[in-house]
């Protein structure tokens, strides 16, 4: 068996986080998202040489190092586009597996045992942000794109067990209302001949299209972890519950930190920093002197030096705050926090959300940036700024 992972979307939706690494490659904890599903599907036993990735050569030097076949995706957009960039390469039956899913392991074993071709199928919420599967007698009969009345809630999990016959339908598509050649309508197709089964799973998935999901998906990945204390802990430190320190990480004295936390390789934190509950703070980032972090994602090498409050949010790599940087991560009627997604409004569904900093941004002292705002990569703040609206990439924002 053959196995591909599709990681070659534009993720419109994860901007700014997209503007500077692709969409597969959001970090959970010590590794990106692609890395960790390419590792489950090698300790399933699948050789590296017949693991396929197809990627995204505008970030050619980040899929280059993932060690294993690496494809880049030329003529259409969408998933059904992407499988067929194989259709040379691959004769075998294969298993094919979305990359910007947070799952566990055994969700693509279950794919991989099942008899004939298959598809993964989830429970979620809300599944008219998903293809709903219409199944009847345990196989597909069709899977509905994002329906505003959905039949089920059981949507496509985005794992498929598929054999070679799927390439000759993949050569029949047509483009979709949204303009992209999609794998789903394929394995319609398929169904109709020859019958694809459905695999239900109740665990731990995630489907990571919103800034706001990475928060969750280091949420679900911290649960799963050991308590871990590698690095250098300086006098009058508090640590409560579970806290992942790694080698190379300093926290300085005075220090409270509440788990479950994630504290990576050459981080620095405090003194005097209050870090608070499913903050995760990756390599060589710092949260220095009376800096609060709570429920936060701040990227590798990010500064967040002094007098600064970041709640429920995603800061980007290289980002610094100037002092006294402050992230507002509630509204004055406490509400649900909604976000500009691909131009329109979105409610994310949190009554606590905080901003979206893309890499490599800065802001001046003083700063305040409001519930849900978005900050595009290499933009800069101007000293004492009110960010109370998106900020385009690279702009100059004097607010």
């Amino acid at each position: 068996m053959k196995v591909v992972v599709l990681a070659a979307g534009q993720g419109e939706r994860l901007e700014p986080i997209t503007h500077t690494r692709p969409k597969p490659f959001v970090p959970v904890l010590d590794k990106p998202l692609i890395r960790r599903t390419l590792d489950m599907i090698l300790e399933l036993g699948v050789n590296v040489n017949d693991v396929f990735v197809v990627g995204n050569r505008a970030f050619k030097e980040a899929f280059d190092t993932l060690g294993v076949n690496v494809v880049y995706q030329e003529a259409g957009k969408g998933t059904g586009a992407a499988l067929r960039s194989l259709r040379t390469r691959i004769s075998d039956e294969l298993l094919v597996v979305y990359g910007d899913l947070y799952l566990e392991k055994d969700a693509i074993r279950k794919v991989a045992e099942a008899e004939g071709n298959a598809i993964l199928g989830v429970k979620v919420s809300n599944p008219k942000d998903y293809g709903v599967l219409l199944v009847r007698d345990g196989f597909i009969e069709k899977i509905i794109e994002k329906p505003d009345v959905p039949p089920s809630n059981l949507i496509n999990g985005g794992v498929y067990k598929l054999s070679p016959d799927v390439f000759s339908y993949l050569d029949k598509l047509e483009l979709s209302p949204r303009g992209e050649y999609e794998l789903t309508d394929a394995v319609t197709q398929l169904a109709r001949d020859n019958r694809v089964r459905v695999v239900e799973y109740d665990g731990a998935w995630l489907d990571i299209s919103r800034p706001w999901h990475v928060i969750e998906a280091n949420k679900l990945e911290l649960e799963k972890r050991q308590q871990k204390v590698e690095g250098k802990i300086e006098p009058n430190v508090i640590m409560k519950g579970k806290v992942i320190v790694e080698e190379g990480a300093e926290i300085k004295g005075n220090t409270y930190i509440e788990g479950p936390v994630y504290i990576g390789k050459g981080a620095s934190v405090g003194p005097n920093a209050y870090v608070r509950p499913y903050s995760v703070l990756l390599e060589g980032s710092k949260v220095g002197a009376s800096v609060e972090v709570k429920e936060s994602v701040i990227m590798e090498h990010a500064k967040i030096p002094h007098l600064s409050y970041v709640g429920d949010s995603v800061i980007c790599e290289h980002v610094n705050f100037g002092a006294g940087t402050l992230v507002a991560n509630l509204r004055f009627d406490e509400g649900t926090v909604k976000v500009n997604i691909k131009g329109k409004r979105e409610d994310s569904g949190r009554k606590k959300l905080g901003a979206f900093v893309g890499g490599f941004a800065k802001t001046g002292i003083n700063v305040t940036i409001l519930p849900g705002v978005k900050i595009g990569a290499y933009a800069q703040i101007y000293p004492g700024a009110v960010v109370n609206r998106d900020v385009a990439k690279g702009e100059f924002y004097r607010g």
